[in-house]
């Protein structure tokens, strides 16, 4: 069953694709550009100063630069294709995608089931990205505007290259690979689905402080 579910997880996190989301104030449509210069595609993007200190350093400055992505509706045949891709892409052997694609059809389903994803990339003193070198656990933490805080834990698949991502799903679903069997398994906490809401949804400024090691983040997105 961890197996499984240690599957799954590793299959939703390879599709996610920006998508213009109406709703969201705090998020503008960013152009990306490569080191030449050239546009290479476009995000939702929000991009905030804050702090961030740790045992070195304290309140020295930040930037967030953080990416909105909403994920479309793919029939199974095309989750199948982009799932060969993106493991072709990152260096997967035949053999593994092979081992993978077995997963395709639950997988198809679990993703399905997905809203989104907000991904907060952290810049320490505005240019370098955080190091997460033996990060498995931390905590994202907001407030809104009228006064409401949520907590939720982060974990390993969490964080990545300097990224801090959290998962939106639709339902809290049963079975082998549902979202409740992710929580059993400590893959992952509800209320990620909470906070990635309230961001979309915001009406004013949200305060986020993310948390991990012995680092700590805190900036405003508006």
């Amino acid at each position: 069953m961890y197996r499984i579910v240690q599957a799954f997880t590793l299959i939703i996190l390879l599709f996610f694709f920006q998508f213009t989301l109406a709703q969201s104030k705090a998020f503008e449509t960013t152009n990306l550009v490569d080191e030449f210069g050239d546009k290479i595609g476009e995000v939702k993007m929000n991009i905030s100063k804050g702090t961030f200190s740790n045992s070195v350093t304290s309140n020295s400055e930040l930037i967030v630069k953080t990416v909105l992505d909403v994920m479309p509706e793919l029939t199974l045949e095309e989750f199948k294709e982009r799932m060969k891709k993106e493991l072709k892409d990152q260096g997967s052997s035949d053999k593994k995608i092979k081992s993978l694609l077995k997963y395709a059809k639950s997988g198809y389903k679990l993703n399905s089931n997905i809203n989104g994803t907000i991904s907060f990339n952290l810049l320490e003193y505005e240019d370098i990205k955080a190091s997460m070198i033996g990060v498995d656990l931390g905590i994202i933490s907001i407030k809104t505007s009228d006064g409401e805080k949520l907590s939720s834990k982060l974990f390993e698949n969490s964080f990545s290259n300097g990224t801090v991502k959290i998962i939106a799903y639709k339902e809290l679903t049963s079975g082998a690979t549902g979202i409740k069997n992710q929580i059993k398994y400590g893959f992952y906490d509800w209320a990620q689905s909470d906070i990635y809401n309230k961001i979309v949804n915001a009406k004013g400024t949200i305060q986020v402080v993310i948390a991990f090691g012995n680092s700590t983040y805190k900036f405003s997105m508006e």
